[in-house]
């Protein structure tokens, strides 16, 4: 890692950018690192003027966590998840290869179809083709062919069912969160028992990318999730055991749920590519049960 290696955050106050701030501030990376948060009023990623303004920055690297990901609202919202998910990382990436700095952009496993067409639900590589279901689905999955065509000094990095903090503010929290919630308030809980996917906590996430810009590992496209899968309904079982809580929990299929939204019913990503460069991210449950320790989330 360069001895100052300067870093632009778009999304600094999301769960994924709070996770990155404390990581490239802890002691082992702080002294190396100067990160500088690009964030609004300052810095829009949708105004040509903030874009045009990375030229002088003289950063080596731009992450950029920000998106439009109301998934059912993006069913209606066409023009504004377009906007945000597609054009804008395609402006910032054309604005950072003018400036010669590298960019991170982080996508979803909403850009694979989730074996609707295959015999056998096999974890995504990279490789495989995109097949998103909705519109947010291909607004990011254009985003991400639009970044990478616009720049070769970009990574695309994929993850899956995020969660950290208090949650995404566009959807009102994340399933941990909002699971927690339901249950202290009460309410029965309907939840999807067979949709696997491979939910994914905020901080490991910022580890893995903060391994990967300050290494640097090659440009491209990548998968960082937590290790294993599941059916919501399952991880909804391990957040309600290890919390002791006893809600009403009912297992649904993902047809009854019936979202404005199209969802995949497998949309597991292979990590086999992260894994041979060194970058692994711990299980599923040491991940949920280290997130719901940290935040006092787990009788004594």
């Amino acid at each position: 890692m360069p001895s100052s290696l300067r870093i632009g955050l778009i999304g600094s106050r999301g769960q994924l950018g709070q996770e990155l701030v404390r990581r490239f501030s802890e002691p082992d990376l702080s002294s190396g690192v100067d990160l500088q948060a690009l964030d609004r009023p300052s810095f829009d990623i949708t105004d040509p003027a903030s874009l045009a303004g990375l030229a002088g920055a003289k950063l080596d690297v731009v992450i950029n966590t920000s998106a439009y990901n109301a998934v059912d609202a993006a069913e209606t919202a066409v023009r504004e998840c377009f906007e945000l998910n597609a054009f804008a990382p395609l402006f910032l990436a054309r604005a950072c290869r003018d400036a010669g700095t590298a960019l991170l952009h982080v996508s979803t496993d909403y850009v694979m179809s989730g074996g609707i067409h295959e015999e056998e639900q096999i974890p995504y590589p990279e490789e495989a083709p995109t097949r998103p279901l909705s519109v947010y689905g291909l607004s990011k999955a254009t985003g991400e062919r639009l970044v990478m065509e616009a720049w070769d000094r970009a990574w695309i990095v994929r993850t899956c069912g995020l969660y950290g903090g208090s949650g995404s503010g566009q959807k009102g929290g994340n399933f941990v969160t909002t699971m927690i919630r339901l249950a202290r308030e009460g309410k029965p809980l309907r939840v999807v028992s067979d949709q696997r996917v491979g939910p994914t906590a905020a901080r490991d996430l910022a580890h893995g990318i903060a391994r990967m810009v300050t290494e640097p590992l090659p440009y491209g496209l990548w998968h960082l999730t937590n290790g294993g899968h599941v059916s919501w309904y399952e991880f909804a079982e391990k957040i309600f055991a290890l919390t002791r809580l006893s809600p009403e929990l009912t297992p649904i299929p993902l047809a009854a749920y019936r979202p404005v939204a199209p969802r995949s019913p497998f949309s597991v990503l292979s990590n086999e590519k992260a894994h041979r460069a060194g970058i692994v991210l711990p299980s599923l449950e040491s991940a949920l049960e280290e997130f719901l320790g940290r935040n006092g989330l787990i009788p004594s």
